[in-house]
């Protein structure tokens, strides 16, 4: 019998152990970039899409150079690669959903082994490169309900699974996992998300490691 649940997982700070995001925006476009638009955006100057366009649009590096970079930067939480296993022998849909970028997503997901890697559905915003600077094109989920703050709000892939019949575990950290979770039918949130559920009211478990997720998942 098929398994009801579906994993909706973030990648920067999530599926890895750092933002990679963020360690790419710093280096491509320089630590000052980033963190002139970290600080207006904590003020409220503008949305977290708008963000995004911020630290990612001034890089005028290569595809190729950017997932260098993030191929010799990225390390997996540990038990990513056991509860993605998990997940594929158990029949859960696993989606890795982030408000972060193709161009260095992909080639770290592309460690993975080549059965996980085939289970792992990415949905992320998209990466344009070119020497005048990089160009956003913000991921459309199918259900036209999200948030409209977020630039690709991951709300709607949590509800385009609910519609579809499934139950929905939510794995995130920040800010853009906000909309997920509060969709969810269970979070198991790190970071700034334990704040969130906790003042929600959500239905989740702080964890370090999949390994917790794994011991811990909703039956």
């Amino acid at each position: 019998m098929r398994e009801g649940w579906a994993v909706v997982c973030d990648f920067d700070g999530t599926t890895l152990t750092e933002d990679l995001g963020d360690a790419v925006s710093q280096h491509f476009a320089g630590h000052a970039t980033w963190r002139r638009a970290e600080d207006e955006y904590r003020d409220g100057a503008f949305s977290f899409g708008e963000l995004l366009r911020r630290i990612f649009e001034p890089i005028t590096a290569g595809a190729e150079e950017i997932a260098d970079f993030a191929r010799e930067r990225a390390v997996f939480r540990p038990g990513f690669e056991p509860f993605v296993t998990a997940c594929l022998r158990a029949g859960r849909p696993f989606i890795v959903c982030s408000a972060g970028l193709d161009v260095y997503i992909e080639p770290v997901l592309a460690r993975l082994p080549p059965p996980l890697r085939a289970h792992v559905d990415l949905r992320s915003n998209r990466a344009h490169c070119s020497p005048s600077g990089m160009r956003l094109e913000f991921h459309r989920p199918a259900r036209a309900d999200g948030c409209g703050r977020c630039g690709f709000c991951k709300g709607s892939v949590v509800r385009e699974l609910q519609a579809a019949g499934h139950k929905v575990v939510v794995c995130g950290d920040g800010t853009a996992d906000r909309c997920a979770a509060d969709a969810a039918d269970f979070v198991f949130a790190t970071r700034r998300l334990i704040d969130h559920c906790r003042e929600r009211g959500l239905a989740y478990r702080p964890f370090q490691d999949f390994h917790e997720v794994m011991a811990h998942f909703p039956r």
